[in-house]
């Protein structure tokens, strides 16, 4: 029986895991000598492109204003990959994006998985890098539309057959003969999860001492999962074997599973999870302060705000983006400075959140299961706590509200993960 290799590339809009779209897909049918089908075509991702992705692939909004949308491509996809291993360079990225899009359509796309980068290590060491455009050089494999999904699939397609021919061992082709349940991207833990892939919340990986191992969040949980269990690094495979038991922990808000991971990576400081993935949040507000004895007039060197990368100062806002801490900036001149004639870094830092949030208020966010609401606790403008509610009557700022709520701390993260939550618009806001 001949081994039919499905080599793809896709190029994205960029974003984070799970917000992105599909910009552009290219699939090549190899039969581990020759190319068979092929399948190429933009796609109207239904969202924007980020400025970068367009300088980098050269895709505009423009150029795919008018190309398919994923759901007019899905049938001709399904079928051209049907009975073929899911091959690509990076697959943990190229397999999610592909499985995501479908998810959105209410369908499980599942093939075998391999992955050109660990195979490409593995039968050419001694390389500096397993890039793609690194090993097109150092194999002298023609790339003449790089960043784009036809360029990278016809090169992963030439990557492919250098790799099946110094295999030797034929081991490439056993892993795709395999059925066994790692090969075909199922886990210790594919049963467990298959009623999850809708669902929004946190999960925990534990070792057989029962400790936390790895903690994550996601809006689709059951892909996120699946991703540790499609990735081949040294790391990802020492995961794989120490993680026994998984806990899932359903929030249904977005915003909830964000601050309950943030509070468990602070607290329980995981072996698997980088320290950085604490503060997914890149950016900061800072107010910089210079003695009052400099003169004041110079507005150089007068206290103000500064939005910068965070490194190791704690910030008094974090930031989804730099340039949500502009506006902020902008705003804060124009309509709090004035206020007062000079400023303390403790007044300024409240200011910012006085400006930024409401005085009181229930923000309602989705819940675990229909007719369910997350309520989250505003009072004179700091987020307080959590509470959640089948009854819509009773969203209410009450004395029983509070008792019943989850006290939050206060954190200028969490305060950036709400506010950022707020811009977006998925909060209904109860003023009172």
């Amino acid at each position: 029986m001949t081994t039919k290799y499905a080599v793809i590339d896709v190029e994205t809009t960029g974003g984070r895991a799970g917000e992105e779209g599909i910009t552009e897909i290219a699939i090549f049918i190899f039969d581990g000598k020759n190319t068979i089908d092929q399948f190429i075509s933009l796609v109207n991702p239904e969202r924007s492109i980020q400025p970068f992705v367009q300088q980098l692939t050269g895709i505009t909004p423009q150029m795919v204003a008018r190309a398919p949308k994923f759901y007019e491509l899905a049938k001709r996809i399904v079928h051209i990959t049907e009975d073929c291993v899911f091959v690509a360079h990076n697959a943990p990225f190229d397999y999610r994006m592909v499985q995501d899009e479908f998810a959105r359509l209410g369908y499980d796309y599942n093939r075998k998985v391999l992955d050109t980068i660990p195979l490409a290590r593995k039968l050419i060491p001694g390389l500096k890098s397993y890039g793609l455009d690194s090993l097109c050089e150092s194999l002298d494999i023609s790339n003449t539309h790089r960043h784009r999904a036809d360029g990278d699939a016809r090169a992963t397609v030439r990557l492919l057959e250098i790799l099946l021919e110094k295999d030797r061992e034929r081991s490439i082709e056993g892993l795709a003969l395999d059925t066994t349940l790692e090969v075909r991207g199922e886990h210790k833990f594919s049963k467990e999860i298959h009623s999850f892939r809708d669902t929004t919340g946190v999960y925990y990986l534990y070792n057989e001492a029962g400790k936390v191992i790895y903690v994550g969040q996601a809006e689709r949980l059951r892909n996120k999962i699946d991703r540790h269990y499609l990735a081949t690094n040294e790391k990802a495979l020492a995961l794989q074997k120490e993680a026994v038991t998984l806990r899932v922990e359903e929030t249904g808000s977005v915003l909830l599973a964000r601050i309950l991971e943030h509070l468990a990576l602070k607290k329980l400081n995981p072996f698997y999870n980088k320290p950085k993935d604490s503060h997914s949040l890149g950016s900061g507000l800072f107010w910089v302060d210079f003695p009052l004895s400099q003169e004041l007039s110079d507005e150089s060197c007068s206290p103000g705000w500064e939005v910068r990368h965070i490194k190791q100062e704690n910030p008094a806002l974090y930031l989804e983006r730099s340039g949500h801490g502009q506006e902020y900036v902008r705003l804060w001149e124009q309509h709090v400075k004035p206020e007062k004639e000079l400023w303390s870094r403790k007044e300024a830092e409240a200011s910012i959140l006085r400006m930024l949030l409401p005085k009181n208020a229930l923000l309602i966010d989705r819940g675990r299961k229909t007719g369910e609401k997350t309520a989250f606790l505003i009072e004179n403008h700091q987020l307080t706590g959590y509470v959640r509610t089948e009854l819509a009557t009773s969203l209410v700022l009450s004395e029983t509200l509070r008792t019943q709520s989850t006290p939050l701390p206060q954190s200028p993260y969490i305060s950036g993960l709400l506010i950022h939550a707020l811009r977006g618009q998925s909060l209904d806001i109860r003023l009172f």
